[in-house]
């Protein structure tokens, strides 16, 4: 379950950040997953709140959102959304084209007072 060490990241890091910032408590974090993360938001949700347990995060609401992927074939050029990992091409139909999206995940903001 990988999903634990990327909620305990991102905890450690808007716990240090808010610290450093002045906050007492961080009320809201969101953060954004790529599609192609393999990332379960459900799953997320559970280890974020085992995650923040005894630190200034702790109660905070989590709000997860899914970025699209985005794929470029190296081939005839053709920009997609891939429906799978083989990212075949719509047009050309070779595969192993470029993920240009949908690997990230990021802490897009906080809240906290």
């Amino acid at each position: 379950m990988h999903e634990l060490a990327l909620a305990r990241e991102a905890v450690r890091l808007v716990a240090e950040d808010a610290a450093r910032r002045g906050c007492a408590r961080v009320t809201a974090v969101k953060l954004r997953c790529g599609e192609m993360t393999a990332v379960l938001p459900a799953a997320l949700q559970l280890a974020f709140t085992c995650a923040t347990q005894g630190t200034l995060v702790a109660g905070a609401h989590l709000d997860i959102s899914v970025a699209p992927a985005r794929a470029q074939c190296s081939r005839c050029g053709e920009e997609f959304r891939p429906e799978a990992w083989l990212l075949l091409c719509p047009r050309c139909h070779t595969p192993g084209a470029r993920l240009l999206a949908g690997r990230e995940m990021e802490i897009i903001s906080y809240e906290g007072a």
